[in-house]
Protein backbone atom coordinates (compact mmCIF):
# COMPACT_ATOMS: atom_id res chain seq x y z
CA UNK A 1 0.00 0.00 0.00
CA UNK A 2 1.30 3.20 -1.44
CA UNK A 3 1.61 6.12 1.77
CA UNK A 4 1.74 9.78 1.64
CA UNK A 5 2.63 12.84 4.56
CA UNK A 6 -0.53 15.08 4.13
CA UNK A 7 -1.17 13.74 0.55
CA UNK A 8 2.71 14.65 -1.14
CA UNK A 9 4.48 11.62 -0.97
CA UNK A 10 2.49 8.80 0.53
CA UNK A 11 -1.05 8.79 1.85
CA UNK A 12 -0.47 9.76 5.45
CA UNK A 13 -1.94 12.75 7.51
CA UNK A 14 0.07 14.52 10.30
CA UNK A 15 -2.38 16.22 12.99
CA UNK A 16 -0.66 17.55 15.46
CA UNK A 17 -1.88 19.13 18.79
CA UNK A 18 0.04 22.39 19.21
CA UNK A 19 -0.56 24.84 21.27
CA UNK A 20 -1.16 28.27 19.77
CA UNK A 21 0.43 30.64 23.08
CA UNK A 22 3.71 29.02 22.91
CA UNK A 23 5.85 27.53 25.78
CA UNK A 24 8.36 30.72 25.25
CA UNK A 25 5.82 33.17 25.28
CA UNK A 26 4.18 32.19 28.41
CA UNK A 27 6.85 31.26 30.63
CA UNK A 28 10.42 32.00 31.41
CA UNK A 29 12.57 28.20 31.74
CA UNK A 30 16.02 29.54 31.82
CA UNK A 31 16.24 28.29 35.00
CA UNK A 32 15.04 24.82 34.11
CA UNK A 33 18.05 22.69 32.04
CA UNK A 34 16.51 20.68 29.49
CA UNK A 35 19.04 18.77 27.12
CA UNK A 36 19.26 16.70 24.19
CA UNK A 37 19.50 13.63 26.35
CA UNK A 38 15.70 12.15 27.01
CA UNK A 39 16.45 9.53 29.42
CA UNK A 40 18.58 12.35 31.45
CA UNK A 41 15.34 14.76 31.05
CA UNK A 42 13.07 12.23 32.35
CA UNK A 43 14.87 11.80 35.15
CA UNK A 44 15.69 15.43 36.39
CA UNK A 45 11.32 16.07 35.78
CA UNK A 46 12.30 18.37 33.67
CA UNK A 47 9.22 18.29 31.50
CA UNK A 48 6.48 17.31 34.07
CA UNK A 49 7.76 20.62 35.98
CA UNK A 50 7.57 22.80 32.47
CA UNK A 51 4.11 21.33 31.90
CA UNK A 52 3.18 21.91 35.12
CA UNK A 53 3.81 25.51 34.56
CA UNK A 54 2.62 25.84 31.55
CA UNK A 55 -1.11 24.52 32.31
CA UNK A 56 -1.18 26.55 34.99
CA UNK A 57 -0.72 29.56 32.84
CA UNK A 58 -3.29 28.80 30.46
CA UNK A 59 -5.99 28.27 33.14
CA UNK A 60 -4.94 31.40 34.33
CA UNK A 61 -5.74 32.74 31.17
CA UNK A 62 -9.20 31.54 31.51
CA UNK A 63 -7.95 28.61 28.95
CA UNK A 64 -8.76 24.73 28.42
CA UNK A 65 -12.60 25.49 29.56
CA UNK A 66 -14.84 22.72 29.90
CA UNK A 67 -17.84 23.80 30.01
CA UNK A 68 -18.17 23.35 26.05
CA UNK A 69 -19.20 26.94 26.05
CA UNK A 70 -22.37 29.09 26.67
CA UNK A 71 -24.13 32.28 25.71
CA UNK A 72 -20.33 34.02 25.41
CA UNK A 73 -20.24 31.92 22.72
CA UNK A 74 -23.35 31.62 19.91
CA UNK A 75 -22.96 30.12 16.69
CA UNK A 76 -25.10 29.63 13.67
CA UNK A 77 -24.83 27.90 10.46
CA UNK A 78 -22.36 29.97 8.66
CA UNK A 79 -20.51 29.36 11.69
CA UNK A 80 -20.57 25.42 11.14
CA UNK A 81 -20.09 25.76 7.35
CA UNK A 82 -16.84 27.93 7.66
CA UNK A 83 -15.19 25.97 10.62
CA UNK A 84 -15.95 22.53 9.03
CA UNK A 85 -14.53 23.84 5.52
CA UNK A 86 -11.55 25.10 7.72
CA UNK A 87 -11.34 21.67 9.48
CA UNK A 88 -12.03 19.24 7.18
CA UNK A 89 -10.51 20.74 3.69
CA UNK A 90 -6.74 21.80 5.23
CA UNK A 91 -3.72 19.50 7.05
CA UNK A 92 -2.24 21.72 9.83
CA UNK A 93 1.34 19.94 9.33
CA UNK A 94 3.25 17.87 6.52
CA UNK A 95 6.71 16.46 6.30
CA UNK A 96 9.40 19.00 4.47
CA UNK A 97 13.36 18.20 4.42
CA UNK A 98 12.75 14.99 7.65
CA UNK A 99 10.71 17.52 9.61
CA UNK A 100 7.26 18.17 10.70
CA UNK A 101 6.80 21.92 9.25
CA UNK A 102 3.25 24.03 9.47
CA UNK A 103 1.06 23.71 6.36
CA UNK A 104 -2.50 24.87 4.95
CA UNK A 105 -2.36 22.67 2.17
CA UNK A 106 -5.58 22.08 1.06
CA UNK A 107 -6.34 18.00 1.04
CA UNK A 108 -9.70 15.97 -0.37
CA UNK A 109 -12.26 14.71 2.66
CA UNK A 110 -11.23 11.90 4.91
CA UNK A 111 -12.95 9.68 6.77
CA UNK A 112 -12.91 6.63 7.93
CA UNK A 113 -15.25 3.36 6.62
CA UNK A 114 -14.73 -0.42 8.54
CA UNK A 115 -15.36 -0.08 12.72
CA UNK A 116 -12.17 1.57 14.59
CA UNK A 117 -10.49 -1.08 16.99
CA UNK A 118 -8.69 0.36 19.61
CA UNK A 119 -5.17 -0.80 21.60
CA UNK A 120 -3.46 0.72 24.13
CA UNK A 121 0.19 0.60 24.98
CA UNK A 122 1.48 2.31 28.27
CA UNK A 123 4.98 3.06 29.26
CA UNK A 124 6.31 1.57 32.34
CA UNK A 125 6.45 4.97 33.90
CA UNK A 126 2.81 5.33 34.16
CA UNK A 127 1.58 3.74 37.65
CA UNK A 128 -1.61 1.92 37.33
CA UNK A 129 -4.08 4.34 38.77
CA UNK A 130 -2.48 6.59 35.90
CA UNK A 131 -3.40 4.04 33.33
CA UNK A 132 -6.94 3.28 34.52
CA UNK A 133 -7.39 7.38 34.58
CA UNK A 134 -5.89 7.42 30.59
CA UNK A 135 -8.45 3.88 29.72
CA UNK A 136 -10.96 6.17 31.42
CA UNK A 137 -10.49 9.00 28.77
CA UNK A 138 -10.21 6.61 26.17
CA UNK A 139 -13.54 5.42 26.44
CA UNK A 140 -15.05 8.62 27.62
CA UNK A 141 -13.92 9.91 24.43
CA UNK A 142 -14.69 7.29 22.05
CA UNK A 143 -18.37 6.95 23.57
CA UNK A 144 -18.71 11.13 22.38
CA UNK A 145 -16.88 9.74 19.04
CA UNK A 146 -19.32 7.47 18.04
CA UNK A 147 -22.46 8.58 18.97
CA UNK A 148 -21.13 11.80 17.40
CA UNK A 149 -20.48 9.90 14.02
CA UNK A 150 -22.23 6.46 14.18
CA UNK A 151 -19.39 4.63 13.91
CA UNK A 152 -18.50 1.41 15.99
CA UNK A 153 -15.49 1.72 18.20
CA UNK A 154 -14.28 -1.32 20.50
CA UNK A 155 -11.11 -2.30 21.95
CA UNK A 156 -9.00 -5.17 21.27
CA UNK A 157 -5.45 -6.08 21.18
CA UNK A 158 -6.25 -8.17 18.14
CA UNK A 159 -5.99 -6.51 14.54
CA UNK A 160 -6.26 -3.08 16.10
CA UNK A 161 -6.40 0.04 13.70
CA UNK A 162 -5.89 2.72 15.98
CA UNK A 163 -3.04 2.33 18.33
CA UNK A 164 -2.62 4.87 21.50
CA UNK A 165 0.86 4.99 23.12
CA UNK A 166 1.17 6.84 26.30
CA UNK A 167 5.21 7.02 27.67
CA UNK A 168 7.46 9.79 28.62
CA UNK A 169 10.25 11.25 26.39
CA UNK A 170 12.41 8.33 27.05
CA UNK A 171 9.98 5.67 26.22
CA UNK A 172 8.65 6.78 23.37
CA UNK A 173 11.20 5.98 20.84
CA UNK A 174 11.14 1.96 22.19
CA UNK A 175 7.46 1.94 22.43
CA UNK A 176 6.74 3.33 19.19
CA UNK A 177 9.16 0.51 17.62
CA UNK A 178 7.52 -1.91 19.42
CA UNK A 179 4.48 -1.61 17.51
CA UNK A 180 5.55 -0.14 13.99
CA UNK A 181 5.43 -3.62 12.80
CA UNK A 182 1.58 -3.30 13.51
CA UNK A 183 1.72 -0.09 11.57
CA UNK A 184 2.46 -1.30 8.19
CA UNK A 185 -0.08 1.29 6.56
CA UNK A 186 2.90 3.77 7.42
CA UNK A 187 5.90 4.41 6.20
CA UNK A 188 8.74 3.52 8.42
CA UNK A 189 10.54 7.06 7.68
CA UNK A 190 7.83 8.78 9.90
CA UNK A 191 9.03 6.86 13.01
CA UNK A 192 12.24 8.89 13.68
CA UNK A 193 10.31 12.26 13.01
CA UNK A 194 7.96 10.94 15.75
CA UNK A 195 9.99 9.42 18.07
CA UNK A 196 11.87 12.69 19.15
CA UNK A 197 9.30 15.27 19.75
CA UNK A 198 10.21 18.69 20.29
CA UNK A 199 8.72 19.87 23.74
CA UNK A 200 6.08 22.18 22.65
CA UNK A 201 3.98 19.14 21.08
CA UNK A 202 2.06 17.28 23.46
CA UNK A 203 0.39 15.03 21.43
CA UNK A 204 0.21 13.84 18.11
CA UNK A 205 -2.02 11.58 15.82
CA UNK A 206 -0.94 10.68 12.62
CA UNK A 207 -3.51 8.93 10.16
CA UNK A 208 -3.09 6.37 7.31
CA UNK A 209 -5.79 6.73 4.18
CA UNK A 210 -6.23 3.55 1.76
CA UNK A 211 -4.74 5.34 -1.41
CA UNK A 212 -4.64 9.22 -2.94
CA UNK A 213 -7.63 8.59 -5.09
CA UNK A 214 -9.30 7.43 -1.89
CA UNK A 215 -8.20 9.05 1.06
CA UNK A 216 -10.21 6.08 3.48
CA UNK A 217 -8.96 6.42 6.86
CA UNK A 218 -7.58 2.93 7.62
CA UNK A 219 -4.78 3.51 10.39
CA UNK A 220 -4.26 6.24 12.96
CA UNK A 221 -1.62 6.44 15.42
CA UNK A 222 -2.19 8.52 18.65
CA UNK A 223 1.29 9.58 21.10
CA UNK A 224 0.27 11.31 24.24
CA UNK A 225 3.21 12.44 26.64
CA UNK A 226 3.40 11.02 30.05
CA UNK A 227 4.45 14.51 31.09
CA UNK A 228 1.65 16.24 30.79
CA UNK A 229 -0.38 17.07 34.01
CA UNK A 230 -4.16 16.22 34.26
CA UNK A 231 -6.14 18.86 32.33
CA UNK A 232 -3.55 18.93 29.63
CA UNK A 233 -3.10 15.71 28.99
CA UNK A 234 -6.97 14.73 29.35
CA UNK A 235 -7.28 17.59 25.86
CA UNK A 236 -4.66 15.51 24.21
CA UNK A 237 -6.95 12.42 24.19
CA UNK A 238 -10.26 14.50 23.52
CA UNK A 239 -8.69 16.65 20.08
CA UNK A 240 -6.19 13.89 19.19
CA UNK A 241 -8.60 10.80 18.71
CA UNK A 242 -11.45 13.65 17.47
CA UNK A 243 -8.92 14.34 14.80
CA UNK A 244 -8.15 10.82 13.82
CA UNK A 245 -11.64 10.48 12.29
CA UNK A 246 -10.82 13.36 9.47
CA UNK A 247 -10.80 16.62 10.68
CA UNK A 248 -7.45 17.25 10.63
CA UNK A 249 -6.84 21.17 10.47
CA UNK A 250 -7.37 23.18 13.34
CA UNK A 251 -8.82 26.94 12.74
CA UNK A 252 -9.33 30.32 14.86
CA UNK A 253 -12.55 30.22 13.21
CA UNK A 254 -13.91 27.09 15.01
CA UNK A 255 -15.69 28.57 18.24
CA UNK A 256 -16.35 27.01 20.64
CA UNK A 257 -14.33 23.98 19.52
CA UNK A 258 -10.94 21.66 21.08
CA UNK A 259 -10.12 22.92 17.43
CA UNK A 260 -9.16 26.28 18.17
CA UNK A 261 -5.58 27.53 18.08
CA UNK A 262 -5.78 28.81 21.39
CA UNK A 263 -7.04 26.75 23.89
CA UNK A 264 -9.52 28.24 24.67
CA UNK A 265 -10.91 24.45 25.29
CA UNK A 266 -9.60 21.39 26.67
CA UNK A 267 -12.72 18.94 26.07
CA UNK A 268 -14.95 18.25 23.07
CA UNK A 269 -18.08 20.92 22.72
CA UNK A 270 -21.66 20.23 21.61
CA UNK A 271 -20.03 22.19 18.63
CA UNK A 272 -17.73 19.58 17.90
CA UNK A 273 -20.20 16.75 17.82
CA UNK A 274 -21.88 18.56 15.19
CA UNK A 275 -18.94 18.74 13.20
CA UNK A 276 -18.22 15.22 13.42
CA UNK A 277 -21.67 14.05 13.03
CA UNK A 278 -21.50 16.37 9.58
CA UNK A 279 -18.49 14.83 8.64
CA UNK A 280 -20.32 11.21 8.63
CA UNK A 281 -23.01 12.08 6.83
CA UNK A 282 -23.81 9.87 3.97
CA UNK A 283 -24.35 12.52 1.55
CA UNK A 284 -20.76 13.62 2.02
CA UNK A 285 -18.92 11.47 0.34
CA UNK A 286 -14.57 10.91 1.08
CA UNK A 287 -12.63 11.90 -1.39
CA UNK A 288 -14.60 14.82 -2.21
CA UNK A 289 -13.31 18.54 -2.51
CA UNK A 290 -14.33 21.79 -0.75
CA UNK A 291 -15.90 23.41 -3.80
CA UNK A 292 -17.99 19.78 -5.29
CA UNK A 293 -18.59 19.48 -1.19
CA UNK A 294 -19.99 23.02 -0.59
CA UNK A 295 -23.82 22.88 -1.84
CA UNK A 296 -24.32 19.20 -0.16
CA UNK A 297 -22.58 20.93 2.78
CA UNK A 298 -25.03 24.01 3.15
CA UNK A 299 -27.51 21.84 3.09
CA UNK A 300 -26.88 19.44 5.66
CA UNK A 301 -25.91 22.77 7.65
CA UNK A 302 -29.15 24.08 7.34
CA UNK A 303 -30.77 21.12 9.16
CA UNK A 304 -29.47 21.44 12.52
CA UNK A 305 -31.05 23.25 14.94
CA UNK A 306 -28.41 26.01 16.15
CA UNK A 307 -30.71 27.40 18.75
CA UNK A 308 -30.01 25.02 21.42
Amino acid sequence: MKIKIAHFNFNLVIILCLFLISCDDLLNYSDLEYTNDSELNSKKGFLNEYYEMLEKRKLSFGLLRQDGGGDDTPFDTEDIITSFQQLAFYTEYNVSDNKLMPSSSAVNLAKWKSDIIISSEFGSSLSNKEKEKDLAHINAVSDILSKATGIKINFSNQNPNMHIIVGNEAELPELINKISLNLSDFDPKIFPLISQLPKDIHCITLTALKSKSNPEIVSALVIIRNELPKLLRKACFHEEMAQSLGLSNDSHLARPSIFNDDDEFATLTEFDEILLKILYDERLKTGMTLRNSSEILRTIANEIDTSI
